[in-house]
């Protein structure tokens, strides 16, 4: 049986039985009203009962007879109906030749009706029960806050998992470029893929493709749209598949809950047999010959040895390459002492019997904060800080009424250069006490893994830090020096501690800067 869309202007497109495809203004339509989107409609042909599943995705209604469809609505395009492709302008009918099976054809719904359910039926389908052993009986969708879950018919739970990337390691654009153009412009990357693919699925591993679509928050890209490439790309390589897409950032993302819930339903996922099969490698400029562009990021690659995983390039594993060279970020989590020494000199006193001012230097994230609220404040110095304050003027001004009171202060501000810090020095000189200078060695690398380890943290009471912020201490930061006025100049390591056994697992995780 064949399945043809054809309009009075001569366009004509096949339908496959059962294939979503994608339809709207250009070449194919012979449409190029603008009021018409590329993306307009959704349509799947049913050979069963010969219709045609229309789902408006257009910001402007189509018409399926006199009856409009608004955007996510779905309608039944039957033999001898009229879908007009927008506006009630554009007409299109169904044309469905030769038979299924010699079967008679089952009655239709009446010409044009819009059945509401359908939209439903469509978009959220059956939620997948539990697999346990047994496989996944239909192709299901299933969303969850920011995550969509499409679980293929034959899907089955296992204790082996092979998760990959999917743009860039199994997908790339037929296009050249970096990023589709169009919802059609994908290929699979190599020849060697679906083969590799059912090799693992007949050694008993669970195949997982995922996928960060931040489109689809940011309302660049609507999730039916990408929907529809996914059941493409998994109808093209004929394997039983989960995908799994989030709309954020995947830092929160993979932990160990959700990657064994979301990829594995109740079968208990055995890590050191799991293997993660990405681009994002942080391979150099030249990491292969033929002028190979440098990797955008090591983020996969962090992800696989944060959790334990296995990992490979797609080069390595679909073609058999050689490992090729990598870089890691500069910090490394897993080297930070929560044992070493907080201070230098070791014979010098954090806090003093006589009237003083304490000046920090250091980066946002520094540690700075936790340290004088643990260290300083609780022997009766009073605490001087801008987050609080909101501007210097009134720092210089908390510090002279502390001091006046007769009280030491702590002084818990970046203090980058030498302008800064004399604020200080003049008001502690004018008041005939000493100052000293707290100088935070935390590096630029470990200060945005800090910030970014507090913002997970569910107690977190900082503000985030952009990079401009760090960058901007970094362009100004001269080191300080006893000459300009200060009595003493300590050097505070950052020494982390934590609250429990998962907040340091989490800290210990490697993150970009």
């Amino acid at each position: 049986m064949q399945c043809m869309l054809l309009s009075t202007a001569g366009a004509s497109l096949p339908l496959a039985d059962g294939r979503a495809v994608i339809f709207g203004r250009g070449p194919e339509s012979r449409v190029s009203d603008k009021k018409c989107s590329r993306h307009q409609v959704k349509l799947v042909a049913n050979y069963e009962d010969r219709t045609v599943l229309v789902t408006q995705l257009g910001a402007n209604p189509s018409f399926l007879g006199d009856r409009a469809l608004g955007r996510g609505q779905s309608g039944r395009l039957t033999e001898g109906s009229t879908l007009y492709l927008v506006n009630q302008k554009y007409p299109f009918t169904v044309q469905f030749s030769g038979d299924s099976n010699g079967a008679s054809s089952p009655t239709l719904p009446k010409a044009n009706e819009i059945d509401p359910k359908e939209t439903k039926k469509e978009e959220q389908r059956e939620k997948p029960k539990p697999m346990g052993s047994a496989p996944c009986t239909k192709n299901c969708w299933e969303q969850r806050g920011s995550l969509m879950i499409f679980t293929a018919a034959g899907v089955v739970a296992r204790e082996k998992i092979a998760g990959f990337d999917l743009d860039g390691c199994i997908i790339t654009t037929k296009s050249g470029k970096v990023f589709p153009t169009s919802p059609d412009d994908w290929r699979i990357l190599y020849p060697e893929i679906q083969p590799k693919l059912a090799s693992l699925l007949k050694k008993g591993f669970k195949v997982v493709f995922f996928t960060n679509q931040m489109g689809i928050s940011r309302g660049k890209l609507r999730p039916e749209v990408f929907k529809s490439k996914v059941e493409d790309v998994l109808a093209t390589l004929k394997l039983p598949i989960q995908v799994i897409l989030t709309f954020r950032t995947i830092v929160n993302f993979w932990q160990h809950s959700l990657f064994n819930y979301f990829f594995n339903k109740i079968t208990a996922i055995s890590l050191h047999t799991a293997v993660s099969i990405a681009d994002a490698a942080g391979r150099p400029v030249n990491w292969a010959p033929g002028k190979k562009k440098k990797d955008f990021s090591c983020s996969d690659r962090l992800f696989a040895l944060n959790i334990g995983l296995q990992f490979h390039t797609p080069e390595e594993f679909f073609l058999g390459w050689k490992p090729a060279p990598f870089v890691l970020p500069t910090f490394n989590p897993r080297t930070c002492d929560p044992n070493a020494r907080l201070y230098d000199p070791p014979d010098a006193s954090l806090t003093c019997s006589q009237q003083e001012v304490v000046v920090a230097v250091g980066y946002p994230a520094s540690g700075k904060s936790t340290f004088f609220h643990k260290h300083i404040v609780p022997k009766g110095y009073v605490y001087v800080n801008r987050d609080t304050l909101g501007s210097w003027q009134n720092c210089v001004s908390a510090c002279e009424r502390g001091l006046k009171e007769g009280r030491s202060v702590a002084v818990d501000n970046t203090n980058p250069d030498p302008e800064s810090r004399k604020r200080y020095l003049d008001v502690s000189q004018k008041m005939g006490v000493p100052c000293r200078c707290f100088l935070f060695t935390t590096s630029l690398e470990q200060a945005k893994h800090n910030n970014r380890f507090r913002e997970m943290m569910p107690a977190n009471k900082h503000a985030t830090v952009n990079d401009m912020i760090f960058h901007s201490y970094k362009n100004k930061f001269i080191e300080p020096s006893l000459s300009e006025g200060f009595s003493e100049i300590l050097k505070i390591r950052f020494v982390p501690s934590f609250p429990d056994t998962q907040s340091e697992a989490l800290y210990k995780q490697f993150s970009e800067g």
